[in-house]
């Protein structure tokens, strides 16, 4: 799956937006806050521990996988690796068409 800079800008704009405006619970006053947050309580589904802790793998997953730019360094460094220029080609025009058409 392909998620273009479009598709995220789009996502962040509407969750800013919608995380600015207050909604109806935020409106109680601060003595029915500090009642509800003592009283508070949450049951999470099992669906819902398993997303919470596939989230928690995710964000402790480094950005940069180190292992395949090394990798990707020595062929280089060796001569040992090629991109076509089809396949170059073809991930431009796919980015291209997903940012424009989405």
């Amino acid at each position: 799956m392909i998620i273009s800079s479009h598709q995220i800008q789009t996502v962040l704009r509407l969750y800013g937006a919608q995380k600015s405006q207050p909604t109806e619970d935020q409106h109680t006053d601060k003595a029915e806050q500090k009642d509800l947050q003592q009283g508070d309580r949450a049951d999470l589904s099992q669906e819902a521990l398993d997303i919470q802790k596939l989230r928690e793998v995710v964000l402790k997953t480094p950005e940069v996988r180190e292992e395949r730019v090394r990798e990707i360094k020595e062929a280089l460094e060796k001569g040992e690796y090629h991109v076509s220029a089809d396949q170059v080609a073809e991930k431009m025009l796919g980015r291209f068409l997903v940012d424009h058409l989405l």
